[in-house]
């Protein structure tokens, strides 16, 4: 068997992958589901801006605290906390609610 690192140095040859190898499976969906929806509301939240205690203990003051984290920031990454909420539900209701008969997917 060849090393993973080999590999990005020496790859194997192209080949066209089976509808088998590409199809969408239920663990991949649920676990992009998960992801999505537990890191969109973490960013949607709020909690990456709060100013701790750990703040406290580095020296970091509340007014130096908001200049390293600038209202733009904090407003584009709640937006992507919101979009990632969004994707969470398209993806999680995918096959069940809606395309269901997509191709590549075990046919209902």
């Amino acid at each position: 068997m060849q090393s993973n690192i080999l590999s990005v140095f020496n790859p194997p040859p192209q080949r066209e992958l089976s509808s088998e190898e590409t199809k969408d499976c239920i663990p991949c969906q649920v676990m992009s589901t998960m992801f999505s929806l537990g890191f969109g509301t973490y960013l949607l939240s709020g909690k990456p801006f709060e100013y701790s205690e750990k703040e406290k203990k580095r020296g970091i003051t509340a007014e130096k605290f908001q200049q390293m984290n600038p209202k733009w920031w904090r407003t584009s990454l709640r937006t992507m906390g919101g979009s990632l909420i969004i994707f969470g539900l398209i993806r999680g209701s995918e096959g069940w609610l809606w395309n269901k008969k997509k191709p590549g997917t075990n046919e209902h």
